[in-house]
Formats: C-alpha cells, structure tokens, sequence
C-alpha cells in the first residue's frame, strides 16, 4: 500500500490551507496566538492484521495517519501485523507504540477481601494474573508487602481470586487500599523488552499503552525510565491543553456501540472549541468498529478544521515533549553514536518530523529546537488578499521540503 507521505500533506495543508482558510473565516487574525489549534489522535490497539488491511487503507484514502499499539510477541505471527507492515505504516507517517509484550496487565490490582495467615486464595477485582501460572506476585499496601507464586485463578460466588502455590503467611486487611501486582523484575522486563523487541523491527518507540487500561501502581512510577508517553493513564479522550501531562493521557472508545455519530461530534466540538487533544482508541478485529465508522469520524474532526496526527506530533505541537525527548531519554540506547542514528532514521522515516516539525503552530510560534518558524505572521499578511496568503503559503511550503 502506497500513497503521498503524510508529512508532505500535513506540511502542504498547514503552510497553504490553514493560513488560506483563516484569513477567510477571520477579518482579523489567521492564526490564534494562544498555541495550536485542537488535535484529533487514533490509536489502534493489539497488532492485528485488520489494522493493515481495514483500517490503514481508510487512514490513507482520507490523507491523515494514526498509531499503532503493538504487542511485541505477537508481531510477525500468523493474523497479526509483520515487521515489514509496521515500517510501512511508520513511513506514511503513523507513529507504533509498544503495548507490552504478551498484552499482560502490568498495573496494580485491588484486593477485595482480607487476607489471612494461611490463605491461599487472593480475591481480587479481576484475576488478570492468573494467566501464567508461575509467575510471582506482590500483595502490598502502605506499610508491608508479601510475595507469592500464582498457581491458578478462579471465580466464585465470593469473586474472582488467583491461587498461592503456597499459603501465605501475611495477613492484609483489604479496606487499607491493598493491591497486587507483578514483581518489579517482570515489569520492568516487559517495559524494556517490548521496546527493544519493536525497535529491532526498524520502528521508532517512544509511547505505551498498558494492556485492559491497567496503569495504576508502580508501573506507573516505572515508565518514564523507559517511554516518553502513557497514552490510556485513565478513561476519556478529552485532554486539556492546559493540564497536558504526557503520563496522564486519556483515551475513548469510538467503536458504534460506544459512542453515537451525535456523541462523537459533541466530543469533537469540545475539542474544538477548547483547542484541546481528543484521542480516540479503537480495536479493527472489533464488528463494531467498521472501516465506515473509521472514516465517518475522521471526516467528522476535517469538517471541524481539527488537525489529525500522531500522539508524538499533537504533544510536539503543544509543547508538552520535544521532537527528540525520546531518542534522548530511551534506555535501550547504549552510546552517543547510536542516539545520532537512531534520531536520524526517526527523522527520516516521519518525514523529518522528529528534530523539527513539518508545520508551526497556530501561534505561528517555535520548531522542535525552539527556533523561530519560517511561517509568515498575521501582521506581515493582514493586508494582502486571499490569494497573496495562498502564494505565502505555498513559498513557505516550498522553503520547507528543498
């Protein structure tokens, strides 16, 4: 699959249509000067196929890119995406982000009832981590902690619970905020080796979406050793510009049976109205979630002039992360020589995106390294015609992509 690379589109539509249309809907001013205008975000979760053959076709018929989610282990796996449709996507502009490696659920866990001396059985409010008899588990709240092997898991009339290979000799009284979770060990070795996994693919990583929207606990605390972005910390695809942090991100389900085409263009006008970050999350295995859903939405935040990008674009654009935080920050990589490659082939891949963006703000503010942008001010074009602006445009365009 093949098509304009979205940079090159966003910096056309950018330095021509957004100067052109807001000298014609605005006598005044063309640009705010309070920072971008809203940005729109689709985030495709678990690697499947469906998001190369359903979903990444819509995305290119309609000129705008998304993200992927990506389960490491899955990748390269029969009805799953490959490595080579993962670059494909990252070079017409989508951003892959890591969504663990075996989509285990890496947040915390309440524990719904006591625990006494001698228990076998956890109850918990969902027993996630069962799944893998074996593993190790910390049961903890303020003031101690206790470790066990996870045998098995069930439900019964009392909840769902896993089950201790061996009784348990701490007791813990669940209305003190206790919880469990994996071992430090297993979290971190999921956060570094699904990152690692995915970069050896040849794609850039630099954000995480934790598996069943688990976030809390000390996963939470880990993270920024490892990604510069949790884009589902909590529910609610509405985040304000204003309070923009990026572990704290939301993201809201836009599949038919979850939202109606009238709650989607009242999510949509908020944005708008806020210049605020609306990102959407889908799941293309999903019936619901059909290829005319995807593009019913999409042209639903065009008609809203809302610009659709990448989560790392829409948080470059606000300023809450810089173009090469990522590359900087990444444990994975070991020297200088190795952090200049890696940010070039970022650079390349996204059409030079990640040192210095392809578009301003619509402040008409700074590019990725805080330089002034080439962009035209509303004082320079108040008194010309539309088509002055659009000539502007179109010079500015041109100085771009040399």
């Amino acid at each position: 699959m093949t098509g304009t690379p979205t940079s090159t589109r966003r910096g056309f539509c950018a330095s021509v249509g957004a100067v052109s249309l807001s000298l014609l809907s605005s006598p005044v001013t063309a640009r705010s000067t309070d920072g971008p205008g809203g940005r729109v975000v689709f985030i495709y979760d678990d690697s499947p196929e469906e998001d190369y053959t359903e979903t990444f076709p819509v995305h290119q018929d309609e000129g705008v890119p998304g993200c992927i989610a990506a389960v490491s282990d899955r990748i390269g796996h029969s009805s799953w995406l490959s490595p080579k449709q993962l670059r494909e996507m990252e070079g017409d502009g989508w951003e892959i982000m890591s969504h663990s490696v075996r989509h285990r659920a890496l947040g915390a866990i309440a524990v719904t009832q006591d625990i006494e001396p001698g228990d076998t059985k956890v109850y918990v409010e969902s027993n996630f981590h069962s799944r893998v008899p074996g593993d190790e588990i910390v049961v903890e709240n303020d003031n101690r902690s206790a470790t066990f092997t996870v045998a098995d898991g069930g439900e019964d009339s009392s909840g769902e619970y896993l089950v201790s290979e061996k009784p348990l000799r701490t007791g813990f009284t669940a209305v003190d905020g206790v919880t469990e979770r994996y071992t430090d060990e297993r979290i971190r070795r999921s956060l570094a080796d699904s990152k690692r996994t995915l970069e050896g693919f040849g794609v850039d990583i630099s954000a995480i979406v934790l598996p069943f929207g688990r976030t809390q606990g000390r996963v939470q605390e880990l993270i920024p050793e490892y990604y510069d972005v949790l884009a589902n910390q909590h529910h609610g695809g509405f985040n304000p510009r204003k309070s923009l942090d990026p572990y704290h991100l939301g993201r809201t389900v836009f599949r038919g049976d979850d939202l109606s085409a009238s709650e989607i263009g009242d999510f949509l006008d908020r944005v708008r109205k806020e210049s605020a970050l609306g990102i959407f999350v889908g799941h293309s295995r999903e019936e619901t979630l059909t290829p005319a859903r995807v593009r019913e939405t999409i042209r639903m935040s065009k008609d809203r002039n809302l610009e659709i990008t990448t989560l790392r674009d829409a948080l470059t654009d606000f300023g809450v992360v810089t173009g090469n935080r990522a590359t900087t920050t990444a444990t994975t990589r070991s020297t200088a020589t190795q952090t200049t490659t890696d940010t070039a082939s970022r650079s390349s891949a996204t059409g030079g995106r990640t040192a210095t963006p392809d578009t301003t703000s619509d402040a008409g503010g700074t590019d990725g390294d805080g330089e002034s942008s080439p962009s035209p001010s509303m004082e320079q074009l108040g008194a010309v015609s539309v088509l002055g602006a659009l000539g502007a445009g179109v010079l500015t365009y041109a100085r771009r992509n040399e």
